[in-house]
């Protein structure tokens, strides 16, 4: 049997079925965002103390310079309890830009795993092309006057 809808109920039909997929598509788009934007925050995370970790460490260095410079014009190669605390200064730092390399490179890989909504994005490209279809379909049925199709 034709289909003998008038227009009206087609575009009814069309704008609840539209405001379902809409609405399917945005809780596709949560559901599928989620763990990337976990990765991202978690990633951002171990740059930003990588971050932290690398200027305490040039810090240290900065001080263990200044007692370097010091060093070097008071006692010209003689050991003594500032040229070991300056030492003990350039391992800390050492020791802090390798927990700083080893952060960013844990964060490097949390910032790998993001990747763009690909179901999203196909499941947008499908609705849009299911709405054009079915707005079509209206608009030739539209045009015979609500008259069955033969």
């Amino acid at each position: 049997m034709p289909d003998t809808s008038p227009v009206s109920e087609i575009i009814a039909t069309l704008k609840s079925d539209g405001q379902s997929l809409v609405q399917d598509n945005i809780a596709l788009a949560k559901a599928e965002t989620k763990p990337i934007v976990i990765h991202a925050g978690i990633g951002g995370g171990l740059f930003g103390s990588a971050a932290y970790f690398a200027i305490n460490a040039a810090t240290l260095f900065f001080v263990c310079g200044g007692f370097a410079l010091s060093l070097w014009a008071q006692h010209l190669w003689d050991w003594s309890l500032i040229l070991s605390l300056l030492v003990g200064f350039g391992v800390m730092g050492v020791l802090l830009l390798l927990l700083a390399a080893i952060l960013a490179v844990v964060g490097k890989f949390q910032i790998d795993k993001v990747s763009l909504p690909k179901a999203t994005i196909a499941e947008a490209k499908q609705t849009v092309a299911s709405l054009k279809s079915a707005f079509q379909h209206g608009l030739r049925s539209g045009s015979q006057g609500g008259k069955p199709r033969e």
